[in-house]
């Protein structure tokens, strides 16, 4: 046993090292084939970067707020909305953009339905998404969340369908406009 032992450590620690001149050589890393790439796949296209310009409305407050830097933001006549407030704001973008819907309603099951429950009209917040130019690239309705408290029911403008999001999506939302008019 202890012969065996004494040519099968050094024959492993061969291969092994065999294997990493190898690696160095041919200058390629290994594969990780059970590590999935990630894809966006919120319903907002466009990336985040890409969005100038935010409305959010709430029952009567109201914050239009223009882009100044990566995660910074103003309101749209200059005046600071505050860095916590901006960097939120931020987030909620991102998440529009990165957090896929967990289901949908689709417009077939809606026809007839009583969708009063989903307090999509008037919703409880509204957000709409600007690039370059005066029409929204995205326009979101934020209703009441689900029986179970953990998802969100949100209506996008254009969509026939009804999406159930994170409810953490639209809580960003709120939190945005929270802390830039309560500041």
């Amino acid at each position: 046993m202890s012969r065996a032992r004494t040519f099968v450590l050094p024959a492993v620690a061969l291969v092994a090292l065999v294997f990493l001149v190898g690696m160095v050589l041919s200058g390629s890393q290994p594969v990780l084939r059970q590590n999935v790439s990630f894809e966006a796949k919120g319903v907002l296209g466009l990336l985040p970067e890409q969005v100038r310009r935010v409305e959010i409305i709430r029952g009567g407050e109201r914050l239009s707020a223009v882009r100044t830097g990566d995660k910074s933001w103003a309101m749209v006549d200059g005046a600071d909305i505050g860095s916590d407030a901006g960097k939120r704001l931020s987030m909620a973008v991102q998440m529009m953009h990165t957090s896929a819907p967990v289901n949908e309603i689709p417009a077939a099951e809606l026809a007839g339905a009583d969708v009063a429950g989903f307090e999509l009209d008037p919703p409880h917040l509204a957000a709409r998404l600007y690039a370059d130019g005066p029409a929204p690239v995205l326009a979101a309705q934020f209703g009441a969340y689900n029986p179970e408290g953990y998802l969100q029911y949100v209506r996008v403008d254009g969509e026939p369908r009804i999406y159930l999001l994170s409810r953490f999506v639209g809580e960003e939302w709120t939190k945005a406009l929270d802390g830039s008019l309560h500041r």
